[in-house]
């Protein structure tokens, strides 16, 4: 039954749409513009958990997913307030997900004042479950199923130095929470509560193109949870660290053509003791790039580049370094008809050997660490995606799209059944259908 009144609704929403079209920026609010919106998708995966078929049965099955959003934008003279309230239903067909509903909101504001400085004020809130990138950015946990809860708010104070020169300051406080979840059985990473803040220098050497330096200090601790186990041992890397990094950059636009932003930099991760023992911190390079480049009239070339450091959970080891590229070729066949076409790279690398028994008690906390022991884990990740897409409207569009991904883990091992296992590694083929309709 919950099923066909999601489906209604999403009706419904067509047709709302299809007589609201006319308003690019919304439909009109009084002094704000009503922006809904929602998405439908269905989607077959031959590998919804992502396993190997040495560690078990693949699961093939469908899914689908219905989002519908609705935002409230509030202009007024050189300011802005944006709020957004957005549901998620997820289900399998035969897979049973314990927890099918997501909900989250954003705070959008930015308030330029007459001595022309700015004030933007930004927060996200989610409840989620298998959103597994909201609590690590770069793919160590790529499955889970346990209900978390994050928040993530930023402050950031922008003053004009010079007609050239640009000064900010910012504040930050992020968290994660998996305390609320009592039916998965197993957390998929741990609880951890951040906050920080840093400065930026801004030269702004042409109207639309800024020089970069930026100074960020974050603070993390760990959140006791209401779980002894994890799917990577009873015992954890839950440790507190203090992260520093210095980037200088560029952003904007360098031409007509080309635009985005690029940062390199230094940082450095400071762990506590955690059983008394040290593990290794982090001290090394930071770099993110994101660009686009205008080849021609109705086609676009965009890439993402990285190097990251991210705090784990895996065994021993305090953190795992994402190192990759993601290009993405984007054209507009027609005014209606768009394609795209593209592939990621990344390789996630771990610092410490595994250990089978971290507390010292003398038994081992995973089975599978004691044939691992020593081993020093890597992953070389893959991905491609085409995708096919039409508007039928400016605000109703339909698209087609294939997703292949391949995890190829280094760890393996003989059990005592003399079969060789491979814990980390898979593939999945994802073929997806989505509607999409609203601002």
């Amino acid at each position: 039954m919950k099923k066909f009144f999601l489906i209604f609704c999403f009706l419904g929403f067509l047709t709302m749409g299809t007589v609201a079209q006319q308003y690019q920026e919304g439909i009109p609010w009084g002094n704000s513009y009503f922006k809904p919106s929602i998405e439908f998708i269905y989607a077959h995966s031959d590998n919804i958990m992502r396993v190997d078929s040495s560690m078990g049965e693949k699961l093939n099955d469908n899914f689908w997913v219905i989002r519908p959003q609705i935002g409230i934008e509030f202009p007024f003279e050189n300011s802005y307030v944006n709020f957004s309230l957005n549901y998620e239903y997820k289900d399998y067909d035969d897979y049973d997900l314990k927890h099918n509903d997501t909900w989250g909101g954003t705070f959008n504001s930015q308030f330029r004042f007459s001595n022309n400085s700015v004030l933007t004020i930004k927060d996200h809130y989610i409840q989620g479950v298998q959103q597994t990138e909201q609590f690590d950015p770069d793919m160590e946990v790529y499955w889970g199923t346990a209900k978390f809860t994050r928040n993530d708010a930023k402050i950031d104070y922008l003053i004009k130095v010079t007609s050239l020169n640009t000064l900010s300051f910012f504040l930050r406080h992020n968290f994660i929470n998996f305390k609320g979840d009592y039916d998965s059985g197993v957390l998929p990473f741990f609880s951890y509560n951040q906050k920080g803040g840093g400065v930026a220098w801004r030269y702004h050497y042409q109207p639309l193109a800024s020089l970069l330096f930026e100074w960020e200090t974050v603070e993390s601790d760990p959140i006791e949870d209401n779980y002894y186990y994890t799917v990577v041992g009873s015992y954890t890397t839950e440790k507190s660290y203090r992260e520093n990094r210095i980037s200088i950059g560029w952003e904007g636009n360098a031409q007509r053509k080309l635009s985005g932003f690029a940062k390199i930099g230094y940082k450095e991760m400071d762990f506590g003791k955690y059983l008394g023992l040290s593990f290794d911190d982090y001290k090394g390079l930071a770099a993110d790039a994101g660009l686009t480049l205008k080849v021609a009239q109705f086609s676009e070339l965009s890439g993402v580049f990285f190097r990251h450091a991210d705090q784990s959970s895996f065994n021993v080891n305090n953190y795992y370094t994402a190192t990759g590229a993601d290009l993405r070729f984007h054209h507009q066949f027609s005014r209606r008809l768009f394609g795209t076409i593209g592939g990621r790279y990344q390789k996630n690398s771990y610092p410490e050997a595994i250990d089978y028994d971290i507390d010292g008690d003398g038994l081992t906390d995973v089975a599978m660490f004691w044939y691992l022991r020593g081993q020093h884990r890597e992953d070389e990740i893959i991905e491609f995606l085409a995708e096919l897409g039409y508007h039928f409207t400016p605000r109703i569009s339909l698209r087609v799209n294939y997703f292949y991904e391949d995890r190829d883990c280094n760890l393996r091992y003989i059990d005592v059944y003399n079969i060789l296992r491979k814990p980390f590694t898979y593939s999945e083929n994802r073929f997806v259908f989505q509607i999409q309709m609203g601002w």
